[in-house]
């Protein structure tokens, strides 16, 4: 069965993955950079693996409390399908990523992508210029959910931003850029076209979207910042309804992220017209998830009789 992918144009010297499960920005390991994996976990066998996002300067992240449920493991054998998170881009800064840890994943055995977020249009710029000369990432994912200071916005919400921020960071890099959009959007298609326009070589969708919990005993917001990110298996089908979108709209290839937990999900994402999947909450929760989803997914292909996920892509007959 031939699982490969292509996640890049030529004009960026192409991308091919040996299969389409990758791990999620933010759930590499417990700190989100590889803490706690075991030493020895296939790494090689998963399309590829993206680190924790950084900013321009070191960031220490939002109050605690940060997740909800407090584990993702508990929560999920509970039943529980409402998993929120307010981490705050908690991150060393891009000089150090660039200095410190960019030697650790050239040292890996497996396809790195290093996710970054800025602050301003030419904030976008310089963070790429630090990754000018530098191995160990075969491509690049924009953060584009994060707010420009400028006017509060955050950049995947308008074209505008977006186009600026994908077309300042294309000027400085040769590498396969990802843009990582955000699904609270009017029209995501209007995003998608910016971003490719700009330089985007394939479209990461989505981040996680505004929500809140409260604890209707104590009365109080179950994060220390009151609103969160909702991800996991109630994300699904909003993430899986704007891929389908994006998918109709751009050429470039469309890369599912949101409440994957199993292989028919990773299918399901194939489907509507992904190329390939990030798996986060379910690796928050067992960080042998992506290797188990791959091989349910490898699993189910053979026994649809499928020969190639290009063969999968896109088949979805949706009115």
């Amino acid at each position: 069965m031939d699982l490969t992918v292509n996640l890049a144009p030529e004009r960026s010297g192409g991308l091919l993955l040996s299969n389409p499960v990758m791990i999620a920005s933010g759930t590499f390991g417990y700190d989100g950079y590889g803490r706690g994996l075991d030493p020895g976990a296939p790494l090689d066998s998963l399309g590829a693996v993206l680190p924790k996002t950084f900013t321009r300067r070191p960031r220490e992240g939002n109050p605690e409390p940060r997740w909800f449920p407090s584990s993702f493991r508990e929560g999920l054998a509970a039943g529980e399908t409402t998993f929120l998170n307010s981490i705050g881009l908690t991150n060393p800064g891009i000089e150090a990523a660039m200095s410190d840890l960019a030697p650790i994943w050239d040292e890996m055995d497996a396809n790195m992508v290093m996710s970054m977020a800025a602050e301003s249009p030419e904030q976008w710029e310089e963070m790429a210029s630090f990754t000018r000369g530098v191995s160990g990432f075969v491509a690049i994912e924009l953060n584009l959910s994060c707010p420009n200071v400028d006017d509060g916005a955050m950049f995947s919400h308008q074209p505008r931003l977006t186009e600026a921020a994908v077309a300042g960071a294309r000027r400085q890099t040769k590498l396969p850029l990802w843009a990582k959009l955000s699904p609270n959007v009017p029209d995501i298609t209007e995003i998608a076209h910016a971003a490719v326009g700009a330089g985007a070589d394939a479209l990461t969708i989505s981040n996680t979207i505004p929500a809140l919990h409260i604890d209707v005993d104590t009365g109080e917001a179950v994060l220390g910042t009151g609103y969160g990110g909702l991800s996991g298996p109630a994300l699904r089908p909003i993430a899986m309804a704007l891929v389908h979108k994006a998918a109709q709209a751009v050429s470039v290839p469309i890369i599912g992220v949101g409440g994957v937990m199993t292989g028919r999900h990773a299918a399901e994402y194939l489907l509507a017209g992904a190329s390939a999947v990030q798996v986060g909450s379910a690796n928050l929760a067992d960080l042998n998830a992506p290797f188990r989803i791959l091989a349910e997914l490898e699993a189910l292909l053979t026994e649809w009789e499928i020969a190639s996920v290009s063969e999968i892509i896109g088949k979805a007959e949706v009115a």
